[in-house]
Order: structure tokens, then sequence, then C-alpha cells
């Protein structure tokens, strides 16, 4: 059974404990045929309530970086690391080097522009010359359709060779042999591995450097199973760290898709704008998933509900007395209440004391 958080007290305010009021009598009921008059009097029933939807609260949280704003820069060409540019801690701009590395393949790609550029050249004032010739008749067919294709194909060559030197980020005939590793967002340098004179390929399965916009954090929190039925995406949350006295806005981004088959969790990944850096990875935070404004849940008790494991049901008492079992959806449980998502209505009157005692005795009937 999934359980959910009802606040005693609202749940007080809003729910008839015991035979309420405007609950016909037992001596008023018609009992079926499964229960007598005495067996009917053992029940205590109660109508079906709605209370507040209640904030799911304290939360064991981690601040992590926002993946979103998080670049994890690796080398795209083999090389060996020859300037460091940046140091852990410093701020730097979109596109800002952080590296350079001493790369044989921009040496290699600067030396085909260069060559696919002569290529060019050549087969392009042969092709003119193929035309004139074409015009006064002076060559065959094929040979000036050769010149054409030639130099078509010398085209080809050096716009491959120019846009790999455009990948490199390297200006044509500038002779550099290095290779600037820049920073596609702008941040703050929060890991660097890359050390002087190492070999680095774009295989290391460990990033050179890592820059990431801390003005806004990730908080993984674990949701219990239970409460999963208060918990959704856009919902508003509240962040707490032992480092400060306030606590920090944000919101739900995701409610993950997969239970835990150890802690029963699911993980809900909130984000959380920090604009004075205050918030760190990798602190502990404690977390309040706040409800929606004005949200309204029905909930019993949860002793009225049956379950086999496999459905759940409650005793239901009809206008004229009589009883019957009803399948419901579960949501959220919380103080001992549990929030029904379907299968009753505001106001019905269901069996909450002796609940599995009556349905098994409608079973029989």
């Amino acid at each position: 059974m999934r359980r959910a958080i009802v606040p005693a007290l609202a749940l007080g305010a809003t729910l008839a404990c015991g035979r309420g009021h405007d609950a016909p009598s037992v001596e008023d009921a018609t009992p079926p045929a499964a229960l007598s008059a005495a067996q009917l009097g053992y029940l205590e029933f109660q109508k079906v309530g709605e209370a507040a939807t209640p904030d799911v609260a304290n939360l064991a949280g981690t601040i992590d970086f926002d993946d979103e704003r998080t670049a994890r820069l690796n080398a795209v060409v083999p090389g060996r690391v020859a300037e460091l540019l940046v140091q852990v801690g410093d701020r730097v701009e979109a596109d800002q080097p952080l590296v350079a590395l001493e790369s044989p393949e921009v040496k290699g790609a600067q030396a085909e522009y260069v060559r696919a550029e002569a290529d060019l050249t050549v087969a392009r004032k042969a092709s003119e010359r193929a035309a004139r010739l074409k015009e006064v008749q002076a060559i065959s067919e094929k040979d000036f359709v050769q010149a054409t294709e030639d130099a078509q194909k010398a085209a080809a060559e050096f716009e491959r060779a120019r846009a790999v030197l455009e990948r490199l980020r390297v200006a044509p005939g500038d002779g550099t042999t290095h290779y600037l590793l820049r920073s596609p967002v702008a941040g703050t340098v929060v890991e660097r591995k890359a050390v002087l004179g190492t070999e680095v390929t774009p295989e290391n399965a460990e990033p050179l450097v890592v820059v990431s916009d801390l003005s806004r954090v990730k908080v993984s929190v674990r949701v219990p199973e239970r409460q999963l039925g208060l918990v959704r995406s856009g919902q508003a949350v509240r962040v707490r760290v032992d480092a400060y006295p306030d606590d920090f806005p944000g919101e739900v981004a995701t409610v993950g898709a997969v239970v835990d088959d150890t802690t029963r969790t699911v993980v809900a990944r909130c984000l959380v704008p920090n604009p004075d850096q205050r918030l760190k990875p990798a602190m502990f935070a404690r977390v309040t998933l706040r409800a929606p404004a004005d949200s309204r849940l029905l909930s019993v008790p949860v002793d009225a509900v049956v379950s086999d494991g496999q459905r759940s049901q409650v005793v239901v008492r009809a206008p004229d007395g009589t009883l019957a079992l009803r399948p419901v959806d579960l949501g959220a449980e919380v103080d001992g209440h549990v929030q029904i998502l379907s299968g009753v209505v505001l106001g019905d009157e269901i069996v909450t004391r002796g609940a599995l005692f009556a349905a098994r005795a409608l079973e029989r009937s």
C-alpha cells in the first residue's frame, strides 16, 4: 500500500471521528445478510474527509552542480599539455582558453590546408586553360571534362581542410601547433586535472577541466515511496544547510521513474538559485517540498483500507444502511491517514473500526 503525510490537526478539523452526527445509527441500519445487528454494532463509521495537502518535510539532500550549466572538458585531439591558463576557483567567460595542448594533429591540419590550397590553385588554372582551349576547339571533350572535375575535387579537398582548421579554432597560415581547450560556458573553474607535460587523448576517462555556473545548483533528495503522491515537477521547495540560518527557495525539476530496491525511495532533483554562491556542491541539505497553495486531498484512516497486496478496498455504507466493498486507488500516507485518488468521494461513509471483519463477512455472503 502506498502511504502519504496528512497532519493530524488538519485532518482532525476535516474528518469526523467515530460515528459522525450525520451517520445513521446502527439501530436504523438494515444489516446485510452477512452481519447480524450485534456484529454491525461492533463497527465504527466515518465520512471521507478532505484536508489541505501537507508539505513533505525534512528530506535529506545533497547540493550538486547543475548539469545544464556545467562543462566537463576533455581534449578533442591527442596531444601534450603545454600550458595551464587557469587555476581552480578562477572565474572564466564563455569561449575563454583554459589549457593549451601541443598537438601533432594541429600541425598536420595546417600542412594539409597549405597542400589543399596549392592543389586548388593549380587545378583552377588548369580548368581555366581547358575552358579557353575548348572555345577554339583545341582540346578534346574528355580532357576538358577531366580538368573541370579535377578543379571541383580540389575545391572540395580545400573546403575539408579549412573545416578542420575551423574545428580546431586555428587560423590558416599562423603556424601554431597548439590547440586551445576553451570553456563553452561562463562560470567558475571547479576542477582541473590537467598536468603540465601529460599526454592526453579524447578517450581519457577524466575531464581535464570542469567549469560550472554556480549561480544555480541542483539538490538531489530521496523521497520515500509512500510520499510520492505528494511530489510533482514544478513544486516549490525550501532548502536549508547547516552553514546558514536562512533557507533557499527553489523548485522540483524532475522526479525519478525508478524506486530504489534497498531504500524504497525515488530521487527528486530540485533546482535552486544561488546568486551569491553560498551553496557549495557536496553540502548536505534538509529539503521541504511545499504543497501547492489551496490544494486539497481526500483521505481516510489507514485502518479503513483492506488490502490483499494487489488491490485495496474500503467498506462503504449506503444511505439505506447496507454495506458494500469498493475498490480504491491510494496515494500518499501520513500520520495514520492515506490519500484516496479514486473509488470514493467526499462525504461517503466508510467503516473504520472493524473494516477487515466487515470485508471478510461481505466476501462470504
